[in-house]
């Protein structure tokens, strides 16, 4: 039950963050936000340290590192799909890959469920593809490096869940502070190589960006951070299976921002989607 719905919760809050991300990203560019929003989840860590506790011990240090190199890795393929699109193809694809990996590593590491279970899973997957697709978009035949950078995001993501499984258990949060640390500094060194082309380009201009979207960007670093925490608890309380699967329902916690935030309407097939993903969970919890 707990694991659930931290796992849940866990999805709900990331989706929160790629709202404000993807507000942020109409005026500033996608790696900026990713880059900015990764520092400030990092500072946003640190000062919860004391409270929540953190010992960097050798294990948590290599697992937090290797997790901040996947997360870096899958960061930019998720944004690189996106950009080729079609969104309503390449996002639930990547979220599929990034359950279905560590559910197939969990099947290695022992994970076994009965009937009940595995059809609740089944319908949380189904879900996924449900909650992710994008009305009002025209479905043009996806391109193979489109599908390569999905599968590839999926697997970053998914290699997040599995490193982070072994992170001991008494390191409280100093596994994603390091990830966090090592993901932004690639993504940090990824965006001064971009802005030093930007700067040689005679095509280079500057555009003042309001404030509200540099709250945008604070946001998403918080709520991603904020779902970082709610996983490695997840984690460490049970199936990595199971919270793969849940983690995956992300686009939920978007959607829902952007009813209650934009009042943009929830589309049929993704109310479908909603009650899977719930009667899903709820199966889960009592399986």
């Amino acid at each position: 039950m707990l694991t659930v719905i931290l796992g849940f919760t866990t999805a709900v809050v990331y989706g929160f963050a790629d709202f404000f991300g993807a507000i942020a990203a109409r005026k500033i560019s996608s790696i900026t936000v990713t880059a900015v929003s990764g520092l400030v989840g990092f500072v946003f860590l640190l000062s919860l340290a004391p409270f929540i506790g953190a010992t960097f011990s050798q294990q948590a240090i290599i697992t937090g590192a290797a997790a901040g190199v996947a997360s870096a890795i899958g960061i930019s393929a998720l944004y690189a799909s996106l950009a080729i699109g079609p969104i309503s193809i390449v996002s639930p694809m990547a979220a599929v890959c990034g359950a279905i990996v560590p559910m197939a590593f969990g099947f290695f590491l022992g994970d076994r469920f009965g009937w009940s279970a595995l059809i609740a899973i089944a319908m949380v997957l189904v879900a996924v593809v449900l909650v992710g697709f994008v009305p009002g978009v025209d479905v043009n035949r996806p391109s193979a490096r489109g599908l390569i950078y999905a599968a590839i995001a999926g697997c970053g993501i998914g290699t997040i869940l599995i490193v982070l499984k072994f992170s001991p258990t008494d390191s409280g949060i100093a596994s994603i502070m390091v990830m966090r640390l090592v993901s932004a500094i690639f993504l940090n060194l990824f965006l001064f190589g971009f802005w030093l082309k930007s700067r040689k380009s005679a095509k280079a201009t500057k555009e003042k960006v309001q404030s509200k979207f540099w709250w945008g960007v604070v946001a998403a670093g918080l709520f991603d951070s904020s779902a970082n925490i709610f996983f490695t608890l997840a984690l460490r309380s049970g199936s990595l299976s199971v919270v793969s699967v849940l983690t995956a329902l992300y686009p939920l916690g978007t959607i829902i921002l952007a009813r209650l935030v934009l009042k943009e309407r929830i589309a049929k097939v993704q109310m479908v989607g909603v009650l899977l993903a719930l009667g899903g969970s709820a199966i889960l919890a009592v399986a």
